[in-house]
């Protein structure tokens, strides 16, 4: 191709020229729009997940009586108290912050598989053990619950994770009933973390629903939040590895300080402290070349459940409901569970052994012989009156009496309310008002978790009101007389009319005309009393006519 041609083919005409440029600023048009729109805010973190946090919407109910209050200890509280759980645990024991011998647990643990890992080794044994059953061989003085920090991913919802965790902390209470369990709250994220506010929102409604549990269940609850939460409701950042997704050496610390600075403070009622084994870091064993040793056969133990009365409830457990008796037989270190029904008209009491939850759950390491109790819930309460009208300053006494399965019960316990303000206990209530109105008195008892209510409306009928007219009862015609209406009880404006004539008037002081002679009845009337006025009204006087002048005597002689 020649240089002529070469130069005709790359020539563009001003219109291409112009077309080229108009296409060039679209494409940073666009390009300039992404960068605002997206990659700026993402940087700046101007929108997502992190603004979508709101730290009020769980909100902590502090009045618990589970949550642990200031209440300072020594070091030796540490010492004698045992973590149990997830990665929250293990943070603490990483480091030597704690020992191996105060911590059983599994950094990935979830909620769902607390009772079935057995993730915890002892020197010298080679098997393992779940948490439950190591906290049994370890004799603890105290158990802190650390888990829930897998779980808040969105894979399961409160409702899942709360009934998980009661079995937990109730297997762990069977399993060793002398230590004290205390729940702590699953440590917060740190705001700079993948999906922080949708994970945040998880913890803090898990957390409130723990403590509500606890205070439930009789269980104490660590409020771990109040020390590792900014001011945002985020973790501290320096109290997290954000590699890691855990606490770091001054969380970990943090946490440690906060357990001394609310400790649990109890008569400790282990029976004994002998015997207890030491923890190893992984199971004990022979080398990969020794024979294998033969695993002996598994000890079985009979777990028997019963009902006290057949018409008072049923057991559901094992693949059965509606039957009186449960005979379970499993491994050692297996877990079976069964739940007391109260039939129509009773409620669960407890079972012969003390535990009080209608759910139960037994970790095999005996055999079981236990029997559910139920308590009578047929409560009936009725009144010796019904509805009454009395007068203001009147007095009315009202009895209660109190039947339990149709026998009578004693009614001292019954609380009385008037227009739902207490007023008292007692099997009988004696109202005298002091103002008129209407009035519920109402009348309840709680009898085995059964509350039966009965009530009456009082009403209380006003002082009647009374009226009298004065003023003067003569006049004449053309005349007018003031009348006043003397009312006690009064109740708005007093009305005045006339019977004789169209006149109307209210208030208490009125004045009345007569133009024409006669009787004239004046009423006044307030609030269903009326009073009649009768009014004389005379003949004005004639008058009497001026005499002519008389002619004088002057003008007669003329």
């Amino acid at each position: 191709m020649s240089r002529k041609q070469s130069r005709t083919a790359s020539s563009l005409s001003p219109i291409q020229r112009k077309a080229c440029i108009v296409l060039a600023l679209c494409v940073l048009a666009v390009v300039v729009s992404f960068v605002v729109a997206w990659v700026l805010p993402q940087s700046l973190h101007l929108f997502g997940e992190n603004d979508a946090y709101d730290p009020d919407l769980y909100p902590l109910d502090t009045s618990l009586e589970a949550i642990l209050k200031d209440n300072s200890a020594d070091d030796s509280y540490i010492t004698s108290s045992l973590f149990v759980g997830d990665r929250t645990a293990m943070a603490l024991q990483k480091d030597g912050r704690i020992t191996l011998d105060q911590y059983a647990g599994k950094d990935d643990l979830k909620i769902s598989n607390f009772l079935k890992e057995s993730c915890v080794a002892f020197e010298e044994d080679a098997n393992t053990y779940t948490i439950p059953q190591a906290i049994a061989k370890m004799k603890a003085r105290r158990v802190y619950v650390m888990i829930g920090s897998n779980d808040v991913d969105g894979s399961v919802t409160v409702d899942e994770f709360m009934n998980d965790y009661k079995q937990a902390l109730q297997n762990i209470k069977n399993s060793y009933s002398y230590a004290d369990l205390i729940a702590c709250a699953i440590p917060p994220v740190a705001q700079e973390s993948d999906k922080a506010a949708e994970t945040q929102t998880y913890i803090d409604q898990f957390n409130q629903s723990i403590a509500a549990a606890c205070d439930e269940l009789g269980y104490k609850y660590l409020n771990l939040a109040e020390v590792l939460k900014n001011d945002k409701g985020y973790a501290e950042e320096n109290y997290v590895d954000a590699s890691a997704g855990t606490l770091n050496a001054a969380g970990a610390s943090a946490v440690l300080e906060y357990v001394k600075s609310h400790a649990y403070q109890t008569d400790d009622t282990r029976p004994d402290t002998n015997d207890i084994p030491k923890r190893a870091a992984q199971v004990s064993g022979s080398s990969s070349s020794a024979s294998p040793t033969p695993s002996a056969t598994p000890a079985k133990f009979t777990a028997n459940y019963a009902v006290e009365d057949s018409a008072k409830g049923t057991l559901t457990g094992n693949g059965q409901s509606g039957v009186t008796s449960l005979e379970i037989q499993a491994e050692s270190g297996a877990q079976v569970s069964v739940t007391a029904v109260a039939a129509e008209g009773y409620t669960f009491y407890k079972w012969s052994d003390g535990v009080t939850d209608a759910t139960r759950y037994d970790v095999m390491k005996k055999d079981i012989s236990v029997t559910a109790m139920f308590n009578d819930a047929r409560v009936e309460l009725t009144l010796d009156r019904g509805d009454t009208t009395i007068k203001k300053g009147e007095s009315l006494s009202v009895t209660a009496t109190v039947k339990l399965g149709g026998k009578s019960y004693d009614n001292s316990n019954v609380q009385w309310s008037v227009n739902d303000e207490l007023q008292q206990n007692g099997g009988t209530f004696t109202f005298t008002p002091s103002d008129a109105g209407s009035y519920v008195v109402r009348a309840g008892i709680e009898i085995n978790g059964t509350f039966s209510t009965a009530q009456i409306t009082v009403t209380v009928q006003s002082d009647p009101t009374a009226i009298s007219i004065s003023g003067t009862s003569t006049i004449t015609a053309g005349g007018s007389t003031t009348l006043n209406a003397n009312v006690q009880n009064k109740q708005g404006d007093v009305s005045w009319s006339c019977d004789e004539t169209s006149w109307k008037a209210t208030g208490d002081q009125v004045t009345f005309t007569a133009n024409q002679e006669g009787t004239y009845h004046i009423r006044a009337a307030n609030n269903g009393a009326e009073a009649v006025f009768e009014l004389r009204v005379s003949a004005a006087p004639t008058p009497t006519p001026t005499p002519a002048p008389s002619p004088s005597s002057e003008s007669t002689a003329q």
